[in-house]
């Protein structure tokens, strides 16, 4: 805990001491010369007459927000107002802190009589200083004046030094009295604020209690703020350490480390401790792993990266790192990352990586049976045996790591697998990520040096995926290296022979971008030899029912709970939907709508938002739940009947008409009286604002 000094303005502070000793009226007194000395002391500071450490009456703190605040060109004489952002802006901040802010009504409005008959009100700001609620009773229009209203903006940019500024800079409780502010409100404040921190330790806003009357403010003012704000973050830390829970109960085996945006290892799982032998939880990454450019990467673009190995020569190790994954906010911020990893010491724990990355995906454990895919399975089997480049297309999500292990799987099985997200790595890394260095060769660099990853899938396959995200300069060293099958390592002058297969992904045009002179055209038709295109799940039928129920079984095996089924209606909603996310998105949904579902059965209601269907109304979406799993247990997986498709043919049709009857019976090719019959048939029931004959 910080020193009381530094928390508590020391107008309050001298308040304290001389109200032990004296009476009222020298605390009114003493109060007063204090006031006036640090008017002076900022009016000289600003000036420079006085050098700032010279300014013994304020915290150093304040008297270097007040050289800020003035450098800003700030009227320290005048009243220096927040300003209002666009409402859109505004309704995107709520979004952000939507569980923020209903937690901070709980514990305020609980608060908020307390204010009644003083000048006292609360604020609660996000990091940034945008001010999401004010909590007021009398100073409602003194509030107003200072536009200290909801969607305003009060950072030391805007309104120069106050306490939820320095609260926010500090990252520490902090109180301010009258001219410690930098302006000259139109009424004096006195303030103590105290931040809020999110589960991985990053500031995520501030609570300020402030009043136009110094006599309502002392050092439990303070004690008030701080209380409410570990309220506040005790609530968000309940909700994040469900998701945390996740995170941490991949594969017991595996160890699981997190880390902040300030690059300090929050958690850590059992099997990772042990892994270290040491103490992890809040040391910085760097202390531990050395300087690891990937998890940089992760901390600075947000984006993924899968299988890669760790060089940890300080203490001989080597860690084979399943995943680096971030993590984010509701707004696709990154707040930090976690890795899973196993140990290279041992050679049964090697094996386990090798065996594990080997056994990940073969072409018999992909999940589908449609056309498209069945036939695309038996593409990827010809092409894997021809030891050649391979060119996967398709959008994002739609599985091509998962075909690249398959097809490394079936061509060089007992090689490394080595995986490199070209879009996820920053382009003056990638250089030494493909191809490693030499020890020394740059600032930063393992001593001893270090195996790219083309090294280090000699004798397996490297899989480079988003390629068509690689820099114009690298490609033609990756074309010479295709050519040549040698490498040389950044800051080396020897060449050393490699032998891999290269499978390649993209969810571009990479003929498109030839076109557009970004990549190389040479390189292009190396690479696109031999091509399959994966198409996108809302292409593939009833693979989505089968993925669906694999996923689902998967999300129960972990989560240790009885393997709920799909109701029909949920059946229709899935096949329904258009998939942009594809498989990973189904993916994602079947975890949540398993762990939505009661009764061990999923409705339509337990889906996500977006996958559920506002304007089709499926009758009996009520059905009896023991006919539901009877139906399930009496079916195959690749039984979706045709029935079913059937009234999922005319659902779509109704929604593409807008509900119109004779329009959605030419689409069909039905006459409106047979179209009438199926509807009423399948039980269809559609909104009858929309609900048109002609």
């Amino acid at each position: 805990m910080f020193p009381l000094e530094q928390m508590l303005s020391p107008v309050i502070n001298k308040r304290s001491n001389v109200f032990l000793e004296d009476s009222l009226k020298k605390v009114s007194i003493s109060e007063s010369l204090l006031i006036e000395r640090i008017k002076k002391q900022k009016i000289d500071v600003l000036t420079k007459k006085i050098k700032p450490f010279e300014a013994d009456v304020v915290r150093q703190e304040i008297v270097q927000s007040w050289i800020r605040s003035y450098n800003y060109n700030l009227d320290p004489f005048g009243t220096n107002l927040g300003y209002y952002l666009k409402e859109n802006a505004f309704q995107e901040v709520l979004h952000v802190y939507e569980n923020l802010i209903q937690f901070a009504d709980g514990h305020i409005n609980y608060l908020q009589d307390m204010f009644i008959g003083t000048n006292c009100y609360a604020i609660l700001a996000d990091q940034d200083g945008v001010i999401c609620r004010v909590y007021a009773s009398k100073a409602d229009k003194q509030v107003e004046k200072l536009l200290m209203m909801p969607g305003s903006l009060w950072n030391e940019e805007t309104v120069g030094t106050c306490s939820h500024v320095l609260c926010a800079l500090s990252q520490r409780p902090i109180q301010l009295c009258g001219p410690e502010h930098y302006s000259e409100l139109p009424l004096p404040i006195v303030a103590s604020s105290a931040p809020i921190f999110d589960i991985q330790g990053n500031l995520t806003a501030t609570i300020t209690i402030a009043s136009l009357d110094s006599r309502y403010q002392n050092a439990h003012t303070l004690g008030m703020a701080v209380s409410i704000a570990k309220g506040i973050q005790n609530e968000l830390f309940l909700e994040e350490r469900k998701e945390a829970r996740n995170l941490t109960a991949i594969d017991s085996d595996d160890g699981v480390i997190t880390i902040n945006k300030q690059e300090v290892i929050t958690k850590a799982n059992i099997a990772a401790i042990k892994a270290f032998g040491i103490p992890l939880l809040g040391a910085k990454f760097t202390e531990i792993l050395g300087e690891q450019t990937l998890i940089r990467s992760v901390l600075e673009t947000g984006k993924s990266i899968q299988d890669t190995v760790f060089e940890l020569p300080l203490r001989n190790m080597k860690l084979h790192i399943r995943a680096i994954h971030p993590v984010l906010d509701k707004a696709g911020r990154t707040l930090g990352c976690f890795f899973t990893f196993q140990k290279a010491g041992s050679s049964k724990k090697t094996t386990r990586f090798t065996q594990a990355v080997k056994n990940g995906f073969t072409f018999d454990e992909i999940v589908g049976s449609s056309p498209q895919i069945s036939k695309l399975i038996s593409k990827a089997r010809k092409f894997a045996v021809l030891d050649t480049n391979i060119l996967i297309q398709g959008e994002s999500g739609v599985g091509k790591e998962v075909f690249a292990q398959a097809i490394h799987n079936e061509s060089r099985p007992n090689g490394p697998f080595m995986a490199v997200n070209c879009a996820a790595i920053p382009r003056n890394l990638i250089e030494s990520e493909l191809f490693g260095y030499e020890g020394g060769a740059f600032t930063g660099a393992e001593r001893r040096g270090m195996a790219g990853k083309i090294e280090s899938a000699a004798g397996g396959t490297l899989f480079l995926d988003e390629i068509g995200d690689m820099p114009l300069d690298l490609q033609a060293v990756l074309l010479r290296v295709l050519e040549e099958k040698k490498i040389m390592r950044v800051g080396s002058n020897r060449y050393i022979s490699v032998d891999f297969n290269l499978v390649t992904a993209t969810n571009k045009d990479l003929f498109s971008l030839v076109q557009q002179k970004v990549f190389r055209e040479d390189l292009y038709y190396r690479l696109a030899a031999f091509k399959i295109t994966i198409p996108p799940l809302r292409e593939r039928g009833n693979d989505i029912i089968k993925l669906a129920k694999y996923f689902i079984c998967r999300t129960a095996e972990k989560q240790n709970i009885p393997i709920p089924v799909l109701s029909k209606d949920a059946e229709t909603a899935l096949i329904l939907y258009a998939w942009p996310g594809n498989v990973r998105q189904l993916q994602n949904a079947m975890f949540y709508a398993a762990s939505m579902a009661s009764n061990g059965v999923i409705q339509v209601e337990d889906l996500p938002d977006e996958m559920q269907m506002p304007d089709v109304i499926l009758a009996g979406s009520r059905q009896d739940e023991d006919h539901i799993t009877t139906r399930n247990n009496k079916t195959s997986d690749s039984d979706f009947l045709i029935s079913d498709m059937e009234k999922i043919t005319i659902i779509q049709a109704l929604q593409k008409s807008d509900f119109n009857i004779a329009e959605a019976s030419e689409l069909l090719g039905f006459c409106k009286s047979t179209l009438y019959r199926k509807i009423k048939r399948y039980g269809i029931v559609v909104k009858p604002s929309n609900y048109m004959s002609d």
